[in-house]
């Protein structure tokens, strides 16, 4: 079975055997010893029964005996012990890999990865694969005691060393089989099993609505449906190795046999000795083992299935960036920085994107002004989150450019582009230990910044009422969906981005609070550049400049006011807020 060529799976052993190559070096060192010493016994055991039979001083070959076995049990635990690291620490690497490339292809790079899927890969691949490089290392030396016995055998007589080698042919085939049957299943079986992990994690998170609807037998029956196929695939790997070990148990015992009877008549005719059929006896049984051979091969091919699978997130393209700013003394690397200005300037230029077979983008082109409230508007589908993300670089155009104060925003690095450009978003995920954590959102944030942040998004009354008020741990703080998104607000104030991008951040507020928010920025973020995707009369009258979309594309620009005037404007908001709004001034329906 090939085990390593061309493929992400591949490399990913690979990678992981090189990152384990000090201690590889020292697993393969012991089980060096360890064979040596299994495969010296029968010979030693050989030699101190004929010291015995013929009156001879056994006594050094007895101290040797002990010393083999010795050394074999000492040097197995050391082998044990060192694989158990190897392992844990390739789990450790891989699954570091496939999070950070997955993080590093971007939230719309990694879109085909499912939440559930990708903890089925990180905890079952994962798995799976770092016991390749402990795998393979056994799987070699699992062959040497066919080979040294074959050698034994022919060295003690020629007729059972031919009786033996005759017998090779048979565990070959056997190997052969399970090796390329067991491959095809574990694979199978390991995307049964992930299929079943994505979609109990897809009801988990929407068991609000399972429950509202009434429907869990429903999504019971959905989760379970590759179950049977599950199932099939487990037998199917458990029918082979039960074939495998069946046709061992009657073809092998047949082969030791036939050794054992050729070395006895050879102890008849005198050409071996008592010992020597001992010895013989010992590797034919040890030559025939396939049961470790086979176990090492499963667990290989295992290793191999689970890295193609890991793979699938591992060669998702990461997305480039430009090189980090030039140190003192090397102006010879140069690197794009943006207007040092308050307000960031964004620019699309003919920008087209395709998600899902579809055309999100069709050459829009966009001029965001600096310090400037720009509202984009539009259906549901038209564009306006696509657009927002290519203005943020959470996602790259297919054809067309994107810039950040005339600097293409993908020569920009990471660190210059992130501190520029902050979102908040319609559904926030809050992550840290406690509140406070949550709103800073990166280390060595100040606690005044975090206290300013929550003031701006007006979400300071409520965490004062928590029971620790900002050091209140996440999971015991009962929020709800429009306190969530008011720290999803504060965590994208608490730092001075030039460019603040509002994906529906304040859907979930009433309007009288979506108004003091927009007014504490005014006041306190004066000159930042804001663009707001905006569902409501309310957010759109209170922008500069309005962005219509329609089928990913834009229909008009201007302001609130002069859109107003065309019903298909008007009828793009829902009836209840146009009715309840009175358009015009900034600020009106607020």
């Amino acid at each position: 079975m090939p085990v390593l060529g061309p493929g992400p799976g591949a490399r990913l052993l690979r990678t992981a055997a090189r990152a384990a190559a000090a201690r590889t070096a020292l697993l393969v060192l012991a089980n060096i010893a360890s064979t040596a010493a299994q495969l010296a016994l029968p010979a030693v055991l050989g030699r101190t029964v004929d010291s015995l039979t013929g009156h001879d001083d056994f006594v050094p070959w007895l101290l040797c005996c002990a010393a083999l076995v010795a050394v074999y049990v000492s040097t197995e635990a050391l082998s044990d012990w060192t694989a158990g690291v190897v392992q844990a620490r390739s789990a450790l690497l891989l699954r570091r890999i496939a999070t950070r490339r997955l993080l590093d292809a971007g939230p719309y790079g990694g879109g085909a990865t499912r939440s559930g899927g990708f903890a089925a890969l990180l905890l079952e691949s994962a798995a799976a694969a770092s016991a390749g490089t402990n795998a393979a290392v056994w799987l070699g030396f699992s062959a040497a005691p066919a080979v040294v016995s074959m050698c034994a055998l022919w060295w003690t007589d020629l007729w059972v060393g031919a009786v033996f080698t005759c017998g090779l042919p048979v565990a070959a085939w056997c190997l052969k089989t399970f090796a390329t049957d067991s491959s095809r299943l574990v694979t199978r079986y390991l995307a049964d099993q992930s299929e079943i992990s994505e979609r109990l994690t897809e009801a988990l998170g929407g068991a609000r609505t399972i429950a509202a609807s009434d429907t869990a037998a429903r999504e019971q029956e959905r989760i379970l449906r590759p179950l049977p196929n599950l199932r099939r695939s487990g037998e199917a790997l458990w029918r082979l190795q039960g074939r495998t070990v069946a046709r061992s148990t009657v073809l092998f015992p047949l082969v030791q046999i036939a050794v054992i009877a050729t070395a006895g008549l050879a102890l008849a005719q005198g050409r071996i000795t008592p010992g020597q059929m001992l010895a013989a006896a010992e590797y034919a049984a040890m030559g025939t083992g396939l049961g470790m051979s086979m176990m090492f091969l499963g667990q290989l091919a295992r290793a191999r299935s689970g890295a193609e699978r890991l793979g699938t997130v591992t060669d998702l393209e990461p997305m480039r960036y430009g090189p980090p700013e030039s140190p003192d003394g090397h102006p010879d690397v140069p690197s794009p920085v943006p207007s040092p200005a308050p307000g960031a300037r964004v620019e699309l230029r003919g920008v087209r994107v395709c998600r899902a077979g579809r055309q999100a983008l069709d050459g829009v082109g966009l001029t965001v002004e600096p310090g400037r409230v720009t509202a984009l508007v539009g259906r549901s589908g038209a564009g306006k989150s696509t657009v927002t993300a290519l203005l943020g670089r959470l996602l790259d155009p297919d054809h067309g450019d994107v810039l950040l104060d005339g600097v293409p925003i993908a020569r920009l690095p990471k660190d210059v582009l992130r501190h520029q450009v902050a979102f908040a978003f319609e559904r926030p995920r809050l992550f840290g230990q406690d509140v406070a954590e949550a709103v800073a959102a990166a280390p060595g944030v100040p606690h005044r910044d975090v206290v300013h942040a929550a003031r701006l998004a007006r979400a300071e009354s409520f965490i004062d009422r928590l029971p620790a008020g900002y050091a209140t741990p996440l999971g015991d703080a009962a929020l709800s969906g429009g306190e969530i998104q008011r720290l999803g607000l504060a965590r994208a104030f608490v730092r001075p981005a030039r460019l603040l991008l509002l994906d529906d951040a304040t859907s979930s507020l009433d309007m009288a609070t979506e108004h003091e928010i927009d007014q504490a920025l005014a006041a306190g973020r004066a000159g930042t550049t804001r663009v707001i995707v905006a569902h409501r009369v309310s957010s759109a009258a209170r922008a500069d400049r309005v962005v219509w979309l329609e089928n990913g594309q834009v229909r008009a620009v201007g302001t609130h006011r002069e859109l107003w005037r065309q019903a298909e404007y008007r009828a793009v908001f829902q009836p209840a807020a146009a009715t309840s709004a009175v358009p015009g001034t900034r600020g009106a329906a607020g």
